[in-house]
């Protein structure tokens, strides 16, 4: 069997450094790969920032590629605005999706 090596790598860093040990205030985390620029997009609930130390984990662990992290920041009455639809209505997603909350709050 062939696996993409890369490919896992990328995942399993981008879940330790952003899953394991949740911010609460995490909404919604996708990003995007061009070449070796890693734009990562995190929503966050008003009033929160990503802790410096998890944009430096995440860098640490990811050092073949250049790192961007966007963040967004919404009401939780924003967050899923629409019910039932998969699409955020206040966003848009980057073209992979590592995690939402959804209708979870």
């Amino acid at each position: 069997m062939n696996y993409d090596i890369g490919y896992i790598n990328l995942k399993y860093n981008l879940i330790k450094c952003f899953l394991f040990n949740a911010d609460k205030a995490i909404v919604d985390i996708s990003y995007s790969i061009k070449d070796k620029n890693l734009n990562i997009q995190v929503v966050l609930l008003d009033g929160f920032n990503l802790p410096q130390k998890k944009i430096n984990d995440v860098k640490d662990s990811l050092l073949d590629f250049n790192i961007i992290i966007q963040q967004i920041n919404l009401a939780k009455e924003k967050f899923n605005e629409r019910k039932g639809e998969w699409q955020p209505q206040n966003y848009k997603w980057l073209d992979h999706l590592l995690f939402s909350k959804a209708e979870a709050l």
